[in-house]
């Protein structure tokens, strides 16, 4: 049994031993004077500074649905009223939204469509960077009191015959 007790203390005296002398401090190390006649050592080059990301994607499209927001004109024509510009992620898809003023329902169903049709050109051509990336442009069409009239899309596969 004296044995036992022996190792067991023999164990502790270890453990407590590693444990003191392990969380010592470690003395700063010498620096000793370089000798005459020797160069000084280099000074250690800065790390270079990162270059920013490019942004991504959906920031570019996010940027464009601001500026859009930004530059909003009164009226697209005597009856169309450009109210909002989106941008959707998930989707890809930027939306713009528009009120049209006419109260004939004949009307407002043909307008916004006609609108996109004989614009497309031009619209594929000012955002080609946007169709570039593969995102849809939805035109949503409401009338004064909210109601949606009609949606029109304009797929990246449209204008690719444009360019």
């Amino acid at each position: 049994m004296m044995k036992y007790l022996i190792a067991l203390g023999i164990v502790v005296a270890a453990v407590v031993a590693f444990f003191v002398f392990s969380s010592a401090p470690t003395p700063p190390p010498q620096v000793s004077e370089p000798a005459v006649g020797t160069p000084p050592a280099p000074e250690p080059e800065p790390e270079p500074v990162a270059a920013p990301e490019a942004p991504d994607d959906d920031t570019l499209l996010e940027q464009i649905a601001a500026d859009t927001r930004e530059n909003l004109p009164t009226a697209v024509t005597d009856a169309v009223t450009w109210t909002d510009a989106l941008f959707l992620p998930r989707m890809r898809i930027m939306e713009y939204s528009y009120v049209i003023a006419a109260t004939d329902a004949t009307v407002s169903a043909n307008n916004p469509r006609d609108l996109i049709a004989t614009r497309t050109e031009t619209i594929c051509l000012d955002r080609r960077d946007m169709f570039e990336m593969g995102t849809t442009l939805r035109n949503s069409f409401e009338n004064s009191s909210g109601q949606l009239i009609d949606r029109v899309y304009l797929l990246p596969e449209d204008c690719q015959r444009f360019y």
